[in-house]
């Protein structure tokens, strides 16, 4: 009888599961009317093949949710909502008017505006998702299996609020007590959820439990795919995490354990490389796109790819390097083959890519047939500079170099002459040199302070705006469906449009 109990109590776990995942109140996850939570720890802490399937599908929903199609051209999820981001610096321009048109000119966080609905809903879609399997899943599990899934749910979740903590409220430090986002939490988590704004302080606490948490529990586990959150790519989180909050002794320890075992592209892989392949060595976790999950033109690779079908041709509506930028690039630096040579002349007529492309126009992001390149979301290089970066924050410029001259004897091989020491600023630049256009750079902008100048001599943009560090140009308002259906804000909890 036991068995005919736990058999049909799973059957029921599975439907109201199914049910809930159906629902779009992102911000109010509560299986419990169709299940206790004792009655869900005390199966799940049992374990079992069908309870570990069952909560793989939950949280590959949440996979699915970073890919999902908007009902927009530029909103399919992460990679949209991290080139919108990036678009909001100096290093990406533009001299055509697109879809992310009012994203570049930082003009586009309005509460009614579709950038920040959309941004709201991917991420607490997300968050509603990962809450399935952290409500059911208690951390004091047995299982080896479901601590594995749940620590792929703390560090999904705390990959979603990491960017809604800094989308809607201002860099952490100077503003640790500040408003910043509902935070929705389950029955097996350590407090309780906060409906209204809670602080960015209660946030990022938050995230710093949990990461921890993640990181231990996904010690030991081999994942079949780099589509799925191991411990390398948990501790890829928590470095982002820690360097906004400034902790830089974790954040080096987390971004060189990210990083072991993964070894850097050469100069020569990387002048050739499309940033469309999962299986790169150097990708610690990404998408893999395929015919069943292409949004096809509605996708990252339609925006940036500078040929071939879709947005991004070069004669349509390319994405180019911010000229500044490109200059600060050592002549043998091989991510210069990224972009079109300036020197080169533009042949308007020519069916040739390289040659109608304007200067500075992005090669990086190669197109596949079939709408089938690849996501990356996390890289080998990006912890490299973590590191650096958390090392010379500590005084270590010393030990910052030689984490730097490891990284940069693969990019640029002069880099190195006459130094023996790195800075934050030294790092900041390479990071945007590197990073170009996946989706991270603009939350470095944030953390470092650093306002937009496009107004310069030289500049190839075709908006040419100035704003300061510190502006509300930079964030987003909450969306107006929030204020008006959460009963627990206002109008008062609003920010500033500016």
């Amino acid at each position: 009888m036991k068995r005919i109990f736990k058999n049909r109590f799973i059957i029921l776990l599975v439907f109201c599961f199914g049910l809930f995942s159906c629902s779009d109140d992102f911000l109010n996850p509560d299986v419990s009317e169709y299940a206790t939570g004792e009655q869900i720890n005390d199966l799940t802490s049992q374990g079992g093949e069908t309870v570990v399937a069952l909560m793989n599908s939950i949280i590959s929903g949440a996979y699915n949710a970073m890919i999902t199609y908007q009902d927009r051209h530029d909103a399919f999820g992460q990679m949209s909502t991290g080139f919108a981001a990036d678009l909001m610096t100096e290093d990406v321009a533009i001299n055509y008017v697109h879809q992310f048109i009012f994203d570049y000119q930082i003009g586009n966080n309005a509460a009614a505006y579709a950038r920040t609905v959309n941004t709201w809903n991917y991420l607490y879609s997300v968050v509603s998702k990962c809450n399935e399997v952290i409500a059911a899943v208690s951390s004091e599990t047995t299982d080896s299996d479901l601590k594995k899934v749940l620590g792929q749910a703390l560090a999904l979740r705390s990959y979603a609020y990491l960017q809604l903590v800094q989308r809607y409220q201002q860099t952490y430090i100077g503003n640790e007590d500040k408003p910043a986002v509902p935070l929705t939490l389950t029955a097996n988590d350590d407090r309780e959820s906060i409906p209204s704004r809670a602080t960015a302080r209660e946030v990022y606490d938050k995230l710093l439990v949990d990461l921890e948490d993640a990181v231990n529990f996904l010690d030991g586990f081999s994942r079949p795919n780099k589509t799925i959150i191991d411990q390398s790519v948990a501790s890829g989180i928590y470095a982002r995490l820690l360097i906004v909050v400034e902790d830089w002794p974790k954040a080096a320890q987390y971004a060189k354990l990210a990083r072991t075992g993964y070894s850097l592209m050469s100069q020569n892989e990387l002048k050739v490389d499309g940033f469309n392949e999962i299986n790169n060595k150097e990708w610690l976790w990404g998408a893999d796109i395929t015919g069943e999950t292409t949004t096809m033109f509605a996708s990252f690779f339609s925006h940036v790819c500078s040929y071939d079908e879709g947005y991004g041709q070069s004669n349509f509506m390319p994405k180019m390097m911010d000229a500044r930028l490109y200059s600060q690039m050592g002549s043998n630096d091989a991510r210069k083959a990224q972009f079109k040579d300036p020197s080169l002349p533009v042949d308007i007529e020519s069916d040739v890519a390289e040659e109608n492309a304007p200067s500075y126009c992005n090669f990086k992001f190669k197109k596949v047939t079939g709408w089938l390149a690849d996501y990356v979301y996390m890289r080998a290089s990006e912890m490299y500079l973590i590191e650096a970066e958390a090392l010379a924050r500590q005084g270590k410029g010393a030990e910052a170099y030689v984490v730097m001259k490891e990284y940069m004897d693969n990019r640029d091989p002069d880099w190195a002459v006459g130094r023996s020491s790195v800075t934050a600023e030294d790092v900041f630049l390479q990071k945007r040199l590197e990073l170009w256009a996946e989706g991270h750079i603009f939350y470095d902008y944030l953390r470092f302070k650093k306002g937009v100048n496009r107004d310069y001599a030289g500049s190839n943009h075709l908006e040419k705006l100035n704003i300061p560090a510190g502006s509300w140009k930079f964030i987003y308002q909450l969306p107006q469906f929030e204020i008006d259906n959460n009963v627990d804000l206002s109008e008062a909890d609003q920010n500033p449009l500016e």
